[in-house]
């Protein structure tokens, strides 16, 4: 038997290890929370994606294997027609890519975009002059602080944007949208996220962590961007902090659909009439809020 001054010395030894070990977790758990937090600091996703600009929808349409072309016209669809002159906001629109649905699901509308990264802006504006016609008025601002008219638009959509928004930012990217959006206006979002399925998450992940930049490698020779999506994904789940954001504001009423076994999922619904707390808007006083953040598939 170990005597208790034998006892004692050995928790000398192992305490200092002990020590250390916990100090190196702590240090290693901190540097992990604060680059989590770090890339949803809006100077850092606006770098990521400037330097995306060169390959990002090229990548895109590859690595998606087309889904990222599929998942744009069924964001448009998730949104009634319009009548002649609806004004549309792209939020978050990068170059252009959804511009194309856009324009055959609502021919007459009016059109405007919002991006907030410098180079994705400019070559918006390119594709705007040369595929659109000028059509798009394109605007180089934050979602977050975007300065647009209270209730100026009867359509907001963004397509892969809103992953990019912590819990926080989520929150006011719903009091945002509520603000711009006319009384009764529409809205939709939709993202790529993890599937509910274990194997197929799995397998998900594995593609969208080390395939996706391998493949992106080949075609654009550096894929540290592109790993740095697989990050937002994963960090993203399920998109359950947009799904909570936009049911929680008192004015919208949000639907929350799976597409493809939940590799992407949508987010769709409306603005109510009427003003919310706080706010001096148009409209009559709100009628009673109907049940929102009804999921399906």
């Amino acid at each position: 038997m170990m005597s208790s001054s034998s006892s004692l010395a050995c928790a000398r030894a192992v305490c200092p290890v002990a020590s250390r070990r916990n100090a190196v977790l702590t240090q290693a758990q901190a540097q992990a929370h604060a680059q989590a937090a770090d890339i949803y600091e809006p100077a850092a996703v606006r770098r990521l994606f400037d330097r995306m600009s060169r390959s990002y929808e090229l990548v895109n349409i590859v690595l998606s294997l087309g889904f990222s072309v599929r998942w744009r016209r069924e964001l448009a669809q998730l949104v009634p027609m319009q009548a002649e002159g609806a004004s549309i906001l792209d939020a978050m629109c990068g170059m252009g890519e959804t511009w194309r649905a856009l324009q055959r699901r609502f021919p007459a509308a009016r059109f405007a975009a919002l991006d907030f990264a410098p180079h994705m802006a400019e070559r918006a504006r390119a594709r705007n002059a040369v595929r659109h016609q000028g059509r798009f008025v394109v605007h180089e601002r934050d979602m977050l602080d975007n300065g647009l008219p209270d209730a100026g638009f009867d359509v907001v959509l963004s397509a892969y944007g809103v992953k990019t928004f912590d819990a926080a930012q989520s929150g006011l990217f719903a009091q945002e949208l509520a603000r711009i959006l006319r009384p009764g206006g529409r809205f939709a979002f939709i993202e790529v996220t993890q599937p509910a399925n274990p194997l197929l998450r799995a397998l998900y992940g594995l593609y969208i962590g080390a395939v996706v930049p391998a493949l992106a490698r080949v075609i654009v020779a550096d894929a540290e961007e592109y790993r740095m999506l697989g990050r937002y994904v994963r960090d993203y789940g399920d998109g359950r902090r947009t799904q909570d954001a936009l049911a929680a504001h008192p004015q919208l009423v949000v639907e929350t659909r799976r597409h493809f076994f939940g590799c992407a999922t949508s987010f769709s619904g409306y603005r109510l009439p009427g003003a919310w707390p706080g706010h001096v808007g148009p409209g009559p006083a709100s009628p009673a809020r109907p049940c929102s953040g009804r999921m399906a598939t």
